[in-house]
């Protein structure tokens, strides 16, 4: 078994849910997990391991095993568009996306002014 499985566990454990659980609150495939555990696979797609390292609150680098600090740091607005866009829908998030960008281009327009 891999230590990024056996990671995953520990903070399913921790959160008192089961893998399929986490999976499936996740959106990742189940198999894929299966796989992982069974030694089929090494690792995981990077946006499987970004969707449950948000599950869980912790950086991708604290799943594979490279630092032991848990801890995601984002800043009030961050943590609060998170939060609100749960529920959004893809389209309702590439738009904000977008609106995000044009505003960042806007202020590094002016501030070149």
């Amino acid at each position: 078994m891999s230590k990024l499985y056996n990671n995953i566990e520990d903070l399913c454990r921790a959160k008192k849910i089961t893998i399929t659980e986490m999976c499936r609150q996740a959106g990742v495939s189940r198999a894929s997990l299966t796989d992982l555990k069974m030694g089929r696979k090494q690792s995981l797609a990077a946006d499987t391991l970004s969707k449950i390292a948000g599950l869980f609150s912790v950086t991708v680098d604290y799943l594979l095993g490279n630092t032991t600090d848990t801890n995601v740091n984002f800043d009030s607005f961050t943590y609060a568009m998170h939060n609100a866009s749960k529920d959004l829908t893809d389209s309702d998030k590439e738009i904000l996306l977008s609106m995000a960008q044009q505003l960042r281009k806007a202020n590094i327009k002016s501030s070149k002014e």
